[in-house]
């Protein structure tokens, strides 16, 4: 059965609805985090849609794709009445679609759209990159042609800086607990590189679930209540510290 496409520009304009259906704000952007490219057999996977960018209440919020029930023509619904007014703030590995994507140039062509394509799993619907909106301008032409092409065919566009930048974004909505499971699992030199890309905050929640305790030879991470004093940077910097020593 054929799934209907969503385009990234007309998602940008939508209300943020609450569990009601009563506007609360306005989606402003989407977030999104690297697929991976296809290997041998293995098929590529598409971006995916970690959040949105919402104005709520004089703010500018990100709102977790996990919190979405419903995205169609009438805006993007919360599944509670809960708002979490935290102000948004980028994280290394993710892409803003309106921010970063529309409007980039490729080649002679500039991204005039995305399409996104809603997937289901067993606890939820979340939206991945199906396909690009290109646009090319004619010097004989009046107005610009338009391709859609697919996310695969347009690479450099998904490109993140390392690619641990990228693992760090995809584990934006696990539990830290769960993150410290798949920290501990990982070759040393891995667990570095995974730490340095995470942002001080994720850090800090990460460590204090328990990937110290796990390793051998661990020594126990500095105390929280030792940490209160510092700064929320300054804080994750020690928790580096203490990680490098017990990596080290």
């Amino acid at each position: 059965m054929a799934v209907d496409l969503i385009y990234a520009f007309r998602v940008m304009r939508l209300p943020l609805l609450d569990a009601g259906g009563a506007p609360i704000g306005r989606l402003e952007d989407i977030v999104v985090i690297p697929g991976r490219a296809g290997k041998g057999r293995e098929p590529a996977v598409p971006p995916r849609v970690v959040g949105f960018v919402a104005s709520s209440q004089r703010r500018r919020i990100f709102v977790s794709a996990n919190r979405i029930a419903e995205l169609d023509s009438d805006g993007a619904r919360l599944r509670s009445w809960d708002v979490d007014l935290n102000p948004f703030k980028p994280r290394s590995g993710e892409v803003l679609i309106g921010g970063e994507l529309i409007d980039r140039k490729i080649g002679d062509e500039t991204v005039s759209d995305i399409a996104l394509r809603p997937q289901e799993n067993a606890r939820s619907t979340y939206w991945v990159i199906d396909k690009v909106r290109l646009a090319r301008k004619s010097t004989l032409r009046r107005r610009p042609s338009y391709r859609l092409v697919d996310f695969d065919e347009v690479p450099a566009l998904f490109d993140v800086q390392t690619a641990m930048q990228a693992e760090a974004a995809r584990l934006r909505e696990f539990h830290p607990a769960e993150v410290a499971a798949i920290v501990r699992a990982l070759p040393i030199d891995q667990r570095r590189q995974l730490a340095e890309a995470m942002d001080d905050e994720r850090l800090a929640d990460v460590l204090e679930a328990g990937p110290l305790a796990g390793a051998p030879g661990a020594r126990r991470a500095p105390e929280a209540e030792r940490l209160e004093r510092f700064s929320a940077p300054a804080a994750a910097e020690r928790l580096r510290e203490a990680y490098r020593t017990v990596l080290g």
